[in-house]
């Protein structure tokens, strides 16, 4: 039940990764400083790929989760566990450099980054931490698969 359960909540923290980087994006492309878009900036550019490849990454994990949960494959353990540590990496990337790239705006009621932030961080212990899924995951690569 709790890897099937894994599967929901990341495809819950995938969508909350895709919004926070969007929300990043579009601030970037809004917002000047010096004289031009802050999302003109190198620093801010690999910031935003870092949560585009993070969120990508999560996504393919989640959809093999996905897979494994409706086909009821022996993988499901094994996947189910990747999914959800990815997708908590990926939430928690973006909704921290989400703040980031919005500056001191990010920390005010004024923008909605604080919310996805706490998000982030209240489902990456629901279920479990992450560092009790890597030791699942872990535990499942030393077992052979089970058909």
């Amino acid at each position: 039940m709790l890897n099937r359960a894994a599967v929901l909540f990341a495809f819950e923290q995938i969508g909350g990764a895709d919004r926070a980087l969007e929300m990043a994006r579009d601030y970037a492309l809004e917002r000047r400083a010096f004289g031009r878009q802050i999302g003109s900036f190198q620093a801010l550019k690999h910031m935003l790929a870092d949560m585009y490849v993070a969120a990508t990454l999560a996504r393919s994990n989640a959809y093999f989760a996905a897979w494994a949960l409706s086909t009821d494959a022996a993988e499901l353990p094994q996947a189910a566990a990747a999914a959800r540590i990815s997708a908590t990496q990926a939430f928690q990337l973006c909704s921290r450099n989400n703040i980031q790239v919005h500056g001191g705006m990010g920390f005010t009621w004024d923008s909605d980054c604080h919310l996805y932030y706490r998000r982030s961080n209240l489902l990456a212990i629901n279920l479990g931490s992450i560092l009790s899924w890597e030791d699942r995951l872990i535990d499942q690569l030393r077992s052979p698969i089970r058909a």
